[in-house]
C-alpha cells in the first residue's frame, strides 16, 4: 500500500470515526473555548462586567471576578489595595479598601459568585479531581468574601444616607458605626428588591460571619503562604482582637463591626 493512499485512509477514519466523533470538530471546539475565553478577559479588562454576569455559562472565576468590579472592587485593584495595607503599621486598617467606589447594589451577585466558587470547590460534588484545594478557586473565594463583607457594610451605610460610591472615608465609617449601634441587627438587601422584608435578606452581621468564615476556610489553599504579607493582611483583618471581629471573641456582631468602623477605620475615641 503506498504512503499516499495509507495516509488518505487515516485521515479518513480520524475525521469519520475518530474518538466518538470528528477529528476537526474537536479541533474546532478547542478554538471556540479559546476564543469564548479572550472574549472573557477582554470583557473583564473592559469593565463590562453585565455580560459575564448575564452570561449562564460564564465559570465560577470568572463571575466572581466579574462580580468584584462590578461592585467596585476589581481583583487587581482590591490586591494593591491590601498590599499598601501591608506597607502600614496597622495591617488590620482596610481605610484602602474602602476608599475605592463601592456599588451596593452587587451584593446579590457576590453571593452568587460565592456559591458558584464553593460547588465548584466541593471535592463530595467533584470526586474526581481535588478542586477543594485549588489554590485559585481558594484565592477568589478569599477575595469575593471580602469583598463581600465591604460591599454590605456599603449597603448599610446608604441607611445611615453614606454615599458610598467615592468610597467610605473617616467621617462616613463613623456614621455607619453610630447607625449599627441605634440599629442592632441591620438587615442588608441580598436580592437587590430595594427592600430587606424578603426571607434571603438577612443580617449585616450574619453576612460577615459567613464572609469571615469562608476567608479562614480558604486561606490555607491559596498558597499566599503563612509569612506573607498579603495573607497576613487578609488574617489580621478578619481574625482576632483589632479585627473586623473587633473583640476576637466568638462570631462577628454589629457590635463588633461598630467597634472596628469607629477605633480602626475611623478617628477612635473612647473604648477604643
Amino acid at each position: 500500500m503506498s504512503k499516499i493512499i495509507f495516509l488518505l485512509i487515516t485521515i479518513t477514519l480520524l475525521i469519520s470515526v475518530g474518538c466518538g466523533g470528528n477529528w476537526f470538530e474537536a479541533i474546532e471546539d478547542t478554538h471556540s473555548s479559546e476564543a469564548k475565553q479572550i472574549d472573557t478577559s477582554k470583557k473583564l479588562d473592559s469593565g463590562d462586567y453585565e455580560a459575564i454576569l448575564n452570561d449562564p455559562n460564564a465559570n465560577a472565576l470568572d463571575y466572581a471576578a466579574a462580580a468584584m468590579g462590578a461592585a467596585g472592587l476589581n481583583p487587581a485593584d482590591l490586591i494593591d489595595a491590601l498590599n499598601n495595607i501591608a506597607k502600614q503599621s496597622s495591617t488590620n486598617d482596610l481605610s484602602s479598601v474602602v476608599s475605592i467606589s463601592i456599588s451596593p447594589e452587587f451584593l446579590d451577585e457576590l453571593q452568587i459568585a460565592k456559591e458558584k466558587l464553593e460547588d465548584e470547590m466541593d471535592c463530595e460534588k467533584n470526586p474526581e479531581g481535588t478542586k477543594c484545594l485549588d489554590p485559585n478557586l481558594n484565592f477568589q473565594l478569599v477575595m469575593t468574601s471580602l469583598t463581600s463583607t465591604v460591599t454590605a457594610i456599603a449597603q448599610v451605610g446608604g441607611d445611615a444616607s453614606v454615599d458610598a460610591s467615592d468610597g467610605i472615608d473617616e467621617t462616613e465609617a463613623v456614621n455607619i458605626s453610630n447607625f449599627l449601634i441605634a440599629n442592632p441587627g441591620a438587615k442588608v438587601d441580598i436580592n437587590g428588591d430595594g427592600d430587606t422584608d424578603d426571607p434571603e435578606d438577612t443580617s449585616l452581621a450574619l453576612v460577615i460571619v459567613n464572609d469571615v468564615a469562608d476567608i479562614g476556610g480558604a486561606l490555607p489553599n491559596s498558597d499566599l503562604g503563612t509569612d506573607s504579607e498579603l495573607n497576613n493582611v487578609l488574617t489580621e483583618t478578619t481574625q482576632g482582637e483589632g479585627s473586623i471581629n473587633y473583640d476576637g471573641q466568638g462570631d462577628v456582631t454589629e457590635t463588633d463591626v461598630s467597634n472596628y468602623l469607629q477605633c480602626v477605620l475611623g478617628p477612635g475615641g473612647p473604648g477604643c
